[in-house]
C-alpha cells in the first residue's frame, strides 16, 4: 500500500473546458440566427463528415441533460413523461431522459423560451436504442432522418460498407439542407478530429503515471469539449493546452488527489446523476484512474494481448488527404480502426480489461452494474470473472445511469466502503477498525 502524500494541484484547463462547454451551448440555439445548419442527435462520431455543411450546431437528442443529471427532482419528472407515453424502465435510461425532453418540449426549446427547428437528425447506428429514439424523434418533430451503421469489427468489407454509406449520405444531405457540401471544410475537420483523438489517446495514458496527474472524476469532465468540438480548430488548441499541462504534471510529480493508497479500475459506466461516486475512493486515499469510456473516445491501436497505445497523427504517418475520398476514408479508418469499442463485444472485453488494469497500475476493480444500458452490461460478469483470475479484487455497486429511483445512495456507499475496507484500507485519519473522533462528531 503507497502512503506517499504528493503535491496536488487544480487542474488549469479545467476553466477552458468550462468556457468550450458555454460555447457549444450558445452555438445550439444560435446556429439558426446565422443561417447554420441544425444537426439532432447523438454525434458522437463522424463530426468530421458532417463539418461539410459547414459550423452546424449539435443539440444531441435533448440538451439540458447534464443539468437534469445535477438535479433529480426534475430528471424523475421527464422521465416520468416518457413513461406516460406508455415507454417502460427497461429502455436506456439515457434515451428515456432525452424522450422525456422532447415530450416536454425542453429538445428544441432555448433557455429564453424561443424554439429552434432541427434541419435534420444524424445518428451513428452503434447503439440500436440510440437509433431507435432517432427514430421517434424524427417523426415526432417532422424531420429528416440519416443513420450510418457502424460495425464492432475492423475488416476491409466493414470498412467498405461505412465508406459508401457516407458517400450515398452527401446528396442526401445536400437535398434535404439545399446546402453544398464543401469537401475543403471535411478535409480540414478530419485533419483536426483525428489529432485530438490521438492527442485525447495520449492524455489517457498519461494516467498510467504514479502518481497520476489526472483521476477518473478529471477526466469525466474534461472530455467533454473533445466530444463537442473534436473536428474544429478549438477542439485541437484544448487537448493541446491540456495534454502539455498533463505532462507538466508528471513532470513536476504533481498528483491527482494527492495519495494513492491503491488504484483503481471502474469497469461499466458510473451514475450520471451521482458522478461524485468517482471520488469516492478518495475518502481512504485511494483513486479511480481508468475506465474504457474514457479510453475509448481516444485514437489508439490496439494488440492481441489487450494493450492500448495512442496511435500516430496523420502527420506522423504521413497520410495526406487531398480529396473527397482521402477524406472520408480516413474518417472510417480512425472511428472502425482505431475508436472501435470492445464494452459490446464479448470477444475482447475481458481481455482488456485485465491488461488495462495491469497496465494503469491498478490493485483492485469496482464494477458499476448499470440496468440503464443493457449493450454495456454484455460480458461484465466474465470480465468480472478474469479480472479475479489475474488476482484483482473485484467489487461492485447496482445502479442506472440516468434514473436516480433505481439508484441508492446509502446501499451504494455501504458497499464501496465495505470493500474499501476489505483491502485493508481505512479513511484517511481513521486507523482500520477504528472511528477517529471527526468522524464519530
Amino acid at each position: 500500500m503507497n502512503n506517499t502524500k504528493y503535491e496536488t494541484r487544480p487542474v488549469e484547463s479545467w476553466a477552458k473546458m468550462k468556457e468550450l462547454r458555454r460555447m457549444h451551448f450558445k452555438h445550439t440555439w444560435q446556429a439558426a440566427d446565422h443561417g447554420e445548419p441544425i444537426v439532432m442527435g447523438m454525434t458522437e462520431a463522424l463530426l468530421g463528415y458532417l463539418a461539410g455543411l459547414g459550423n452546424f450546431a449539435d443539440p444531441s437528442y435533448g440538451p439540458y441533460y447534464t443539468k437534469l443529471m445535477r438535479n433529480p427532482q426534475e430528471l424523475i419528472k421527464v422521465l416520468e413523461a416518457t413513461e406516460a407515453q406508455g415507454i417502460t424502465r427497461d429502455v436506456c435510461s439515457s434515451m428515456r431522459c432525452y424522450l422525456g425532453q422532447l415530450y416536454t418540449g425542453m429538445s428544441n426549446t432555448a433557455p429564453n423560451g424561443s424554439k429552434i427547428k432541427p434541419t435534420f437528425l444524424f445518428q451513428v447506428t452503434n447503439c440500436h436504442t440510440m437509433a431507435q429514439t432517432g427514430n421517434v424523434f424524427s417523426e415526432y418533430l417532422d424531420i429528416p432522418y440519416l443513420s450510418i451503421d457502424l460495425p464492432y469489427d475492423d475488416t476491409p468489407l466493414a470498412r467498405d460498407y461505412v465508406y459508401q454509406q457516407m458517400v450515398e449520405g452527401i446528396p442526401w444531405i445536400e437535398k434535404v439542407t439545399g446546402r453544398p457540401y464543401d469537401d475543403e471544410k471535411l478535409i480540414e475537420a478530419v485533419k483536426y478530429e483525428w489529432e485530438t483523438m490521438v492527442l485525447w489517446a495520449k492524455i489517457v495514458a498519461s494516467t498510467r503515471a504514479v502518481p497520476t496527474p489526472l483521476d477518473l472524476r478529471h477526466l469525466w469532465s474534461l472530455r467533454m469539449p473533445m466530444l463537442t468540438m473534436r473536428h474544429k480548430k478549438e477542439g485541437v488548441e484544448y487537448c493541446r493546452m491540456l495534454y502539455d499541462e498533463t505532462q507538466w504534471r508528471i513532470k513536476n510529480n504533481i498528483s491527482a488527489r494527492g495519495m494513492e493508497r491503491m488504484r483503481f479500475l471502474h469497469e461499466g459506466f458510473p451514475p450520471y446523476h451521482y458522478i461524485a461516486i468517482l471520488k469516492q475512493p478518495n475518502e481512504y486515499g485511494a483513486i479511480f484512474v481508468i475506465m474504457e469510456n474514457s479510453q475509448g473516445h481516444g485514437a489508439w491501436d490496439r494488440y492481441a494481448d489487450g494493450t492500448w497505445e495512442p496511435t500516430k497523427t496523420l502527420k506522423e504517418l504521413g497520410r495526406e488527404i487531398r480529396t473527397r475520398e482521402d477524406a472520408l476514408r480516413a474518417e472510417v479508418e480512425l472511428y472502425v480502426t482505431y475508436m472501435m469499442s470492445s464494452t459490446w463485444y464479448p470477444k475482447y472485453r475481458a481481455t482488456e480489461a485485465v491488461k488495462r488494469a495491469k497496465d494503469w497500475h491498478c490493485d483492485a476493480a469496482v464494477l458499476g452494474l448499470d440496468r440503464g444500458c443493457h449493450g454495456y452490461q454484455v460480458s461484465i460478469m466474465e470480465t468480472k470473472r478474469e479480472l479475479q483470475k489475474a488476482g484483482f479484487p473485484v467489487g461492485s455497486y447496482e445502479h442506472s445511469q440516468s434514473d436516480p429511483r433505481e439508484f441508492s445512495l446509502t446501499q451504494t456507499l455501504d458497499r464501496l466502503e465495505s470493500f474499501m475496507e476489505s483491502l485493508g484500507l481505512a479513511r484517511i485519519g481513521e486507523v482500520a477498525g477504528e472511528k477517529s473522533e471527526e468522524a464519530i462528531d
